[in-house]
């Protein structure tokens, strides 16, 4: 059970941050502004315990990218983008549940890895070197540039060595995003409640198991 992860089904129904921060980088081990943004997305879709698709058309997919700082509010986005966007949020989706090991994961993972691979030529990101250090940042505007600032993110994690750090729950009634923050990433649920909740029904499916044994 996983007692020690930071973003949880708390903050499944909101919006996030956008991926640039400030200062010294975090530890690998803590959440940060990159982590935070594509929390947000994937806990945008209608799975688990929150049924509502917050990304349901252009207005409200405007809204949400902006309010995370991805893009200005002025950028047009079309119904074509709303269906692109489900679909880098299905791929990333089916990452972060691999991690956890949740059921048919395992078997999307490969198209989804494809997926990415590819959309990376339609979304690019180039690098923007300072005095202060060098980051991956989208090469274009609009909507395709705020996608490619998802990637850009997932980038940012990758070379902060917290990648491997983002899943989600593998509580079937919760299914959120969430930043493991165990020493050995081993955490499969958002908090202790999800933990608690996937016990319980494992010990029910055993004793149920042991009934049906006892009676054939």
């Amino acid at each position: 059970m996983d007692t020690s992860t930071g973003t949880s089904a708390s903050t499944r129904r909101g919006t996030s941050t956008g991926a640039g921060t400030t200062g010294a980088p975090p530890a690998p081990s803590e959440p940060c502004g990159s982590s935070a943004v594509l929390l947000g997305f994937v806990n945008t879709t209608p799975h688990g315990s929150g049924p509502v698709e917050l990304l349901g058309d252009s207005t409200s997919l405007t809204a949400w990218l902006t309010e995370a700082g991805l893009m200005t509010a002025d950028a047009v986005v079309t119904r074509a983008d709303v269906v692109a966007a489900h679909e880098l949020r299905a791929a990333l989706c089916t990452v972060f549940l691999s991690r956890s090991g949740c059921e048919g994961s395992a078997d999307r993972l490969p198209e989804a890895e494809q997926y990415l691979a590819r959309i990376a030529e339609r979304y690019p990101l180039t690098l923007r070197v300072t005095a202060e250090g060098c980051r991956p940042v989208p090469a274009q505007a609009g909507v395709l540039g705020a996608l490619a600032g998802l990637l850009a993110a997932a980038a940012d994690l990758a070379a902060r060595g917290a990648w491997l750090r983002m899943k989600i729950c593998k509580n079937p009634t919760c299914y959120s995003g969430f930043f493991d923050r165990t020493r050995n990433t081993s955490g499969l649920y958002c908090g202790t409640a999800c933990g608690s909740q996937a016990a319980q029904r494992a010990y029910r499916n055993r004793i149920k198991d042991a009934s049906c044994a006892q009676a054939s």
